[in-house]
């Protein structure tokens, strides 16, 4: 893993005895490192190295490097820059080494100009160094290029030109390949989209290659299961960092030196936008838990959903893991030795280095079959490009090969681990992927998160989600787990109190109560503290030992209120501890207080322990206990007891989903960053509950409760429900059981298959059970180890062909709903499929008691709700039909025939309807008038799938304009008359060429006047490294802008009116004209909104301050909202100290400033009236800041001060 390897490094580096590196200590963002050179003579430096991308370390990483030091000799910047500009792809201890010699060589003499030499070299200037510094000077000394596109601030503040230099003809021949790759993969078969730059001269470049879904050639069950809709696209992002680089070049690189990165999504439109592609490659950062406010409103967030609807796949994370990582060293394999995906998987594994020889003769084990030809994958999906190419000699498109690798691994990606993604041996394919044997990626597969997405699911299956963590909990409250989340090394709190059941009424079970702890352990394990319940910091007592660091999670408990559990901030500050703002309160659901000793009674006030800030006006005392116990060491009881208390700190699924629905906005989804919420054993116990879990459970129901927009979001197949069901009951559908009890229920129908009437194979019946033992059974099937109701008619499993019958049994005895769940879940029973062999039943009369539990597989679970209107399921209700659902097309026509002499009926005393889609395992032995009209279906189906034109490379309807003309445009081949697929485009292109579109924008750039702006001299407090820090962001931003359509963005900055690298100017425009905003900049005959941008002094460090210079908005007293203060200034945390990280790049600042104007909650952003006009000034965009800072307990800059002090001219504010 990159980040396990960069942790590493740095323990390594700080082992290493480094020349002048006296220290290296983790800063507290993640990436960020904080150094002490300690030069021969002088002063200490400290410095501080940001990891740019810790992701991709070290390959795709570059690092930051900044002096937190004043006073600096001269030249150390300037050798600091130096570094920084050659980090790319440098692990930790190489680039301390290089700071080292280069910061030795620098001082040595006090210089740069002439430097001593290190290596034992001539002490003589070189000449073609000496050469070098002239031609810099000479570009320093150019003035504006001649273009507007390619921009650069230098130290002075000048824009220079400093795009890739490339010859007309290397340009030309580079632009023809670029499109003859992109030509070849649309071809193929696949929607291209440029989504920014993919031209000679772009440093960066994003292109998306797209397929429609219903072209995959994947089952109706595996789409609902994978949660795809036919007309939706699989959309695979290919970024290039350095350039485009065709395959030979790509081929001859080292594999983690490519600059290419993946992304593999789904989208509602063929491509994503800009803004969603790059919060695809965007990873979580520091912060961004405090700016997400689960709170927000639903309305407002389908409001600001883009329109492409870019998101991750319920597998993503695994498949972007493997192709970043393994594509490009696979396609090598392959290039080299001509042998298979499979065979350069095999010697991928084996050999785990680069390619020693290529002439190398591999053993014939290496060129076993790909089976890609196999008849179910699509034509385009079988074709093998590279094979192809090479027998035709054609050049070869590497973006289309890293397509097809793509969608191959995603349609078979049931046959293969999730986690080593080898070929996994099993006969039953399931619906969904897992796996494979190893102990390694099982571990990773449940701990690291690589299975499985946890926010996919919370986003895309809410309910099912809410389903199994109440069914976990009430397992666990009533001590009915059978096995537990060990092998993950969760650090969770001591177990001082009971939580459970302690002898569960009606139930049997072996664990023996929990002791009262001894004194001793009582000491061991809590502490007793003073707690400041105001501002969330605990002091502790003269002489005792911090147990604590930052990022630690503990528990604070006060007599009389329930437990409180926060995450640990700052240490630095003792005896004092400073906790997170907001705790989490314990929710459980015997609703009383819960307390850890008795020293906490006292609740009056006590003198606070002297310290080195000023104390609390008052400290209560209390106890705390720290997540310091390794979960896989305790007993089994005590670990149900953890596993209750973690369940009861983690938020609402409704929560967690409007959090997430917010987060993915602007970057990849991740609960880890809601760091003060949901601490890490809490995280991973969820993870756990979903991946343990390999049925594949749908929502077929709506939820009480559930709105219409969200029931419509989560697409539930009303038509796979089962009818004339009391209303009572909330349904569920088995899509698929685990896959190894699949298994064991076909081996059952075929050993059986002599033995039952072929035209009954299987019969339905009832199962009840209270809720505490569902956990088990949706996970591992039905048994009898355990009689818990008697067993009057022998042993076995007891079914009832009533459902009344069975409703008893699945009675609540306890109160055990986890207070977070939605749902609210009192009772639960499942209709079980069981192969027809009455004879051989236990007993088939009153009860159905069947002691073959292979032979009996859950396909339908139905749930009451706390809020149900029929309490008990007994049919109070109406019921539930194909016509009950305006979405419903249930028909009898569509439904299973079952045995006239044991039929299923439900509580309203009629048969149950249950539809075809739950006899998929037991489908072949069917009549075969079933078989083949379900055969019929398919091939029909399959055949309108291969019978589109793969070849065609004419535009359609839904092709952007764009795209057609970067494909089909051959403008460097005009002057010889003839270029690479000229002529058979040449009508194409003149008929794209008469399209005539209408503008996308009002918006007209470059049309600010200069005159009427608050412009600033290059500020007093400039240093050369923040300077050229400015320089790359700009840079950077103004290529974006450079390549995107201005309707697409929303934000123009005019390089005409950067003259000073400190003070941008930016314009945001093109808003939805739905927006009220948009409406009255209309009514005004306002195009845009004028911001600006000021970077203070310790920028990355601290934020940016931006603010509104015009329009003037409605004050949000007044009525108004957008996050624009009465001064102008935005009212944003991450533009503050408490939101802030350093790794914010500006284009993600835009967009979220962007996004916070566009935000309809509480209130929308609406203008000021003409009867005030005139710009907001910069003094009350500072005071307006400053109040929402201390409003809100924000933290202010501490270099903020810097904007007001350092005018240059007032009279412009």
């Amino acid at each position: 893993m990159p980040r396990k390897a960069y942790i590493a490094d740095v323990t390594a580096a700080n082992a290493q005895n480094i020349q002048g590196i006296t220290s290296v200590v983790r800063g507290d963002e993640d990436g960020d490192l904080n150094v002490c050179y300690a030069p021969s003579v002088g002063v200490p430096i400290e410095l501080s190295l940001m990891a740019l991308d810790v992701g991709g370390y070290p390959a795709e990483n570059t690092y930051m490097i900044s002096t937190l030091s004043d006073m600096l000799p001269d030249g150390v910047n300037e050798a600091l820059q130096d570094i920084q500009e050659t980090s790319a792809g440098m692990t930790v201890p190489d680039l301390l080494m290089a700071i080292s010699k280069k910061l030795r060589k620098v001082l040595a003499t006090g210089t740069q100009d002439n430097p001593f030499d290190l290596d034992g070299a001539s002490d003589v200037e070189m000449p073609d160094n000496e050469d070098e510094d002239e031609e810099e000077e000479e570009e320093e000394e150019e003035e504006y290029p001649d273009s507007d596109d390619d921009w650069k601030i230098s130290t002075g503040g000048r824009a220079i030109s400093t795009t890739i230099s490339l010859s007309k003809q290397d340009a030309a021949n580079i632009n023809r390949r670029i499109r003859a790759d992109l030509r070849t993969a649309k071809n193929a078969g696949f929607k291209i989209g440029i989504l920014s730059g993919m031209k000679a001269d772009s440093v960066s470049s994003i292109v998306s290659l797209s397929i429609k879904v219903d072209r995959l050639g994947l089952s109706e069950e595996a789409m609902q299961a994978w949660d795809l809709e036919p007309q939706q696209y699989i959309v695979l992002l290919l970024r290039y960092s350095f350039g485009y680089k065709d395959f030979e070049t790509i081929m001859e690189q080292a594999a983690k030196a490519c600059g290419v990165t993946f992304r593999i999504g789904i989208s509602n439109k063929y491509k994503p936008t800009l803004v969603e592609a790059l919060a695809a490659f965007t990873e979580v950062k520091k912060g961004e838990n405090k700016q997400n406010d689960p709170t927000q409103s639903q309305s407002a967030t389908q409001q600001e959903k883009p329109v492409a609807g870019f998101s991750n796949l319920f597998i993503s994370s695994s498949l972007n893991d493997y192709i970043n990582q393994q594509f490009v060293s696979l396609l090598k394999i392959r290039n080299s030795f001509a042998i298979s995906w499979t065979g350069a998987k095999k010697w991928f594994n084996e050999k785990q280095s680069r390619i020693d020889n290529n002439s190398a003769e591999l053993p014939a084990e290496y060129y076993d079959s790909d089976n890609v030809t196999d008849n179910t994958l699509p034509e385009f999906l079988s074709n093998d490009h590279l094979t192809d190419n090479h027998t035709l000699r054609e050049p070869v498109s590497f973006p289309l090969i890293a397509a097809q690798f793509s969608l191959q691994n995603l349609v078979r990606c049931t046959q293969y681990c999730l986690v080593c993604h080898d070929k996994i041996e099993d006969d039953f394919e399931a619906l969904k992927p897992y796996v494979c044997s190893k102990p390694l990626c099982l571990y990773q597969y449940m701990s690291l998160g690589f299975g499985p997405s946890v926010e996919h699911e919370i986003l895309t299956q809410p309910y099912v989600v809410d389903l199994l963590v109440s069914f976990c909990y009430a397992s666990a409250s009533n001590l009915r787990l059978r096995e537990y989340p060990t092998g993950m090394s969760l650090s969770v709190p001591p177990v001082t109190n009971r939580v459970t059941n302690a002898m569960p009424s009606g139930f049997h079970t072996h664990l023996s109560p929990l002791p009262a702890p001894a004194a001793k352990e009582q000491t061991e394990e809590v502490m007793s503290i003073k707690y400041d319940m105001t501002h969330q910091e605990v002091v502790l007592e003269e002489g005792q030992v911090c147990p604590v660091r930052a990022g630690d999670w503990v528990v604070i408990s006060v007599f009389g209120r329930p437990a409180e559990h926060f995450r640990v901030e700052d240490v630095s500050y003792l005896p004092t501890i400073k906790l997170s703002q907001v705790g989490v309160t314990q929710k459980s659901w015997k609703d009383q207080p819960l307390n850890m000793t008795s020293s906490t009674t006292n609740m009056a006030p006590v003198p606070a322990t002297p310290a080195t800030t000023p104390p609390p006006s008052a400290l209560i005392l209390a106890d705390m206990a720290v997540y310091n116990h390794n979960f896989d060491d305790m007993e089994d009881l005590s670990k149900a007891e953890s596993i209750v208390v973690l369940l009861e700190t983690l938020p609402s699924i409704k929560e967690l989903k409007a959090y997430l629905t917010k987060q993915c906005r602007h970057s990849e989804p991740n609960l880890r960053a809601w760091q003060d919420r949901v601490s890490p054993a809490a995280l991973g116990l969820l993870r756990w509950i979903i991946a343990s879990n390999r049925s594949c459970i749908i929502q077929v129901d709506k939820c009480p409760g559930q709105e219409d927009h969200e029931a419509s979001d989560a697409r539930i197949r009303y038509d796979q429900k089962l009818s004339n069901i009391a209303d009572g009951w909330v349904q569920f559908r088995f899509a698929q059981g685990a896959p190894d009890k699949e298994q064991r229920f076909l081996n059952a129908l075929k050993q059986e298959q002599g033995n039952f009437d072929a035209n009954f194979p299987t019969i339905f019946a009832w199962h009840g059970s209270p809720l505490p033992n569902w956990h088990s059974i949706i996970r591992h099937g039905l048994d009898f180890k355990e009689t818990l109701h008697g067993r009057a008619y022998g042993h076995g499993v007891y079914h009832a062909l009533d459902q009344a019958t069975s409703t008893s049994y699945a009675q609540p005895r306890t109160n055990s709903a986890w207070k977070g769940s939605e749902l609210q879940i009192s009772s639960a029973m499942s209709l079980n499929e069981i192969v027809n062999c009455p004879t051989k039943f236990t007993s088939s009369n009153p009860y159905v008691v069947v002691q073959h539990v292979d032979w009996i597989q859950c396909r339908y679970l139905l749930v009451q709700t706390a809020n149900s209107s029929d309490p008990y399921g007994y049919g109070t209700g109406r019921a539930t039909t194909g016509a009950v659902d305006a979405n419903s097309t249930t028909n009898t026509l569509n439904e299973v025939v079952q045995d006239s002499r044991l039929t299923a009926k439900s509580t309203l005393n009629k048969p149950v309807g249950i539809p075809l889609c739950a006899i998929t395992t037991s489908r072949s032995f069917r009549p075969a008038t079933v078989e083949k009209a379900e055969t019929a279906h398919l091939a029909k189906k399959r055949r309108q799938s291969r019978s589109m034109d793969l070849t065609a490379g004419a535009a359609s309807d839904s092709d952007e304009l764009i795209d057609l003309q970067h494909l089909l445009s051959d403008e460097e081949d005009e002057p010889q008359g003839k270029g690479m697929g000229s002529s058979q485009n040449n009508g194409l292109k003149n008929s794209t060429k008469q399209v005539d579109t209408e503008p996308l924008t009002d918006f007209v750039p470059g049309s600010l006047d200069q005159s009427q702006l608050p412009m600033l001299d290059p500020p007093s407090y400039a240093t050369s490294m923040a300077t050229k820090s400015l320089n790359r962001c700009l840079k950077e931003v103004l290529e974006v802008q450079k390549k995107t359509p201005l309707h697409e963005l929303g934000w123009y900055i005019d390089p005409e009116l950067i003259s000073n690298v400190y003070q941008w100017i930016v314009e945001l425009h093109s808003f939805e004209s739905t927006l009220p905003l948009a409406q009255d900049m209309k009514a005004a005959g306002v195009t845009s909104i004028v911001l600006e941008i000021r970077f203070g002094k310790e920028y990355p460090h601290s934020p940016p301050f931006v603010r509104v210079i015009r329009p003037r908005f409605l004050p949000f007293m007044s009525g108004g909202g957008g996050h624009v203060t009465a001064g102008g200034a935005m009212c944003m945390e991450l533009l503050t100290n408490s939101g802030w990280s350093a790794v914010s790049s500006i284009e993600s600042v835009l967009l979220q400033v962007r996004m916070a104007i566009m935000n309809l909650d509480p209130k929308p952003a609406r203008l000021e009236s003409r009867s005030r006009v005139g710009d907001y000034n910069v003094f009350e965009a500072i005071e307006a800041y400053k109040r929402a800072c201390a409003q809100h307990g924000w933290q202010v800059p501490p270099d903020f001060g810097d904007f007001a002090t350092d005018n240059s001219n007032p009279s412009h504010y």
